[in-house]
């Protein structure tokens, strides 16, 4: 199974289930469609079979993820909230088989909330020193663009456009919220790519989050997909 690293999770009802990533941002478990049951009963409207037998249910689960026959897992539904830095953001919407709303700086004055990286983080040539200045700078950047949208605020009708310029100082760093509502078909595609080692270290601790509440709705889908998927793609030695 995929490791969950040193995540801080609410051990509360699934739904609604909070678990803490990076240094400000979140995964939030909104709500679900179904689970295995769910899955299993679709996949045997076609035939008609009857289930309630647990092996039989596990070695049908295990087949269509081995054969990927992916239209029954597409019947597992997943709402999240998340929040994340901007450019963990812009690498997750390349995932298009997802519906997405996200916070708008149109609409919406940003607060100078953004990412800081931990030294653990970045590469050891740099020290406390670097991300002090680092810090330094995007609170510079995000007292100007505040200044503008002071500046505005007497005159109502150029408020909105004040916030479409002046957004174009804030940096990727900057933290943005979304709905993501997907089905666990999709979520395998999300999870395989963004848990991989060639994955960003900041979009993998989302995907690891995630994979953990994947694993807990639907326990026998999500071995099953961690055999046929995620070890599969490990290289052997």
């Amino acid at each position: 199974m995929v490791e969950l690293e040193n995540l801080s999770v609410d051990l509360g009802p699934l739904k609604g289930r909070v678990i803490k990533v990076l240094d400000k941002g979140f995964v939030q478990l909104l709500d679900y469609i179904g689970s295995d049951q769910r899955i299993l009963d679709a996949a045997r409207v076609s035939t008609g079979a009857k289930g309630g037998d647990p092996e039989k249910d596990r070695r049908l689960i295990f087949f269509l993820m081995e054969m990927k026959h992916g239209t029954p897992f597409e019947h597992l539904v997943f709402q999240f909230l998340i929040k994340c830095p901007i450019f963990v953001a812009r690498q997750w919407m390349r995932h298009r088989v997802a519906s997405y709303n996200e916070r708008s700086a149109r609409y919406r004055v940003f607060q100078e909330e953004f990412y800081v990286p931990s030294l653990e983080d970045i590469p050891d040539i740099f020290d406390e020193a670097d991300l002090q200045e680092y810090e330094e700078v995007l609170k510079q950047e995000h007292a100007f663009y505040q200044r503008m949208i002071d500046k505005a605020k007497p005159h109502k009708e150029l408020r909105k456009r004040t916030r479409e310029v002046f957004r174009g100082v804030l940096g990727t760093s900057y933290y943005t919220e979304f709905y993501w509502t997907l089905n666990f078909r999709a979520l395998m595609n999300f999870i395989e790519l963004r848990t991989g080692e060639g994955a960003q270290p900041e979009i993998r601790k989302y995907a690891l989050a995630i994979s953990s509440m994947a694993q807990e709705l639907a326990p026998l889908a999500y071995e099953a997909f961690d055999k046929y998927a995620l070890n599969a793609a490990k290289p052997h030695v």
